[in-house]
């Protein structure tokens, strides 16, 4: 059996160090098998907020996968002295979602975000997967405990066997925490503004600036006032907090 990825923490939060192929190998593999599956996407914003909501850092803790939608992770896990493996991009995860589902046959649940651009997304995933079996499904907000039952009985008679979740963190990790075998699906998800990415409702980043750590910075142009306090503000001491981590680090090692 292949050995379990390392597990590396950056500032408490537990990031596997994967590669993109290694991570859709692994969705694939729960899929086949029908093993339960919490994957989490994690970023700069992810930590911080794991540093501040405790059930949140443990649903990262106990997840079966963290991939690292980050550049920026990437570069302090490897100043750190524990690099990761590269960046694998949530979106590009979920594209790879709907070619799994052409190439094996599973069904994929679509949930959260407006339901137009939930459905534009399926469409446009299976329109480059033909075969591909996407359906998305209205959420209601708020989602009460009435309305979230009648959102797991759709999921389950739609056969699902994967939900990919848009409902922001950390409500989209709790719900598959709280909800995820009750769906009847076995993989689980939580996929942020994927859908809006692939629907076409929200411009993506040019490569070269995902590629080079400033994804961010295209994402709260794009909206300012919603995003400029999380990353600004919020996100920013984010590099306060790596950089005494290495100080103290180094500090540790030099008195040894």
């Amino acid at each position: 059996m292949p050995t379990a990825p390392e597990r590396v923490p950056i500032l408490g939060c537990p990031f596997d160090a994967v590669t993109f192929e290694e991570a859709a190998s692994r969705i694939a593999t729960a899929l086949e098998k029908r093993e339960l599956l919490h994957v989490c996407v994690g970023n700069v914003d992810m930590v911080m907020k794991t540093r501040k909501i405790p059930d949140f850092a443990a649903i990262f803790n106990d997840c079966g996968l963290v991939i690292c939608d980050g550049v920026p992770v990437t570069w302090a896990a490897k100043a750190l002295g524990t690099p990761l493996r590269g960046r694998v991009s949530g979106t590009d995860t979920v594209w790879e979602c709907a070619a799994i589902s052409a190439r094996i046959g599973i069904t994929v649940a679509m949930i959260g975000a407006e339901f137009d651009t939930t459905q534009r997304a399926a469409e446009v995933m299976a329109a480059r997967y033909p075969g591909a079996k996407l359906h998305a499904f209205p959420t209601p907000y708020p989602l009460t405990e009435k309305e979230n039952e009648k959102l797991l009985s759709t999921i389950r008679e739609s056969g699902a066997d994967m939900v990919l979740v848009a409902l922001g963190a950390p409500k989209q990790e709790r719900w598959i925490r709280d909800h995820l075998e009750a769906s009847g699906a076995c993989v689980g998800i939580g996929i942020g503004s994927a859908f809006d990415i692939i629907s076409g409702k929200q411009p993506r980043a040019p490569r070269w600036m995902r590629d080079n750590g400033f994804e961010w910075l295209h994402r709260m142009l794009q909206d300012p006032a919603r995003l400029g306090r999380r990353y600004l503000l919020e996100d920013f001491p984010f590099v306060w907090h790596i950089v005494v981590a290495i100080i103290r680090q180094r500090l540790a090692g030099s008195a040894e």
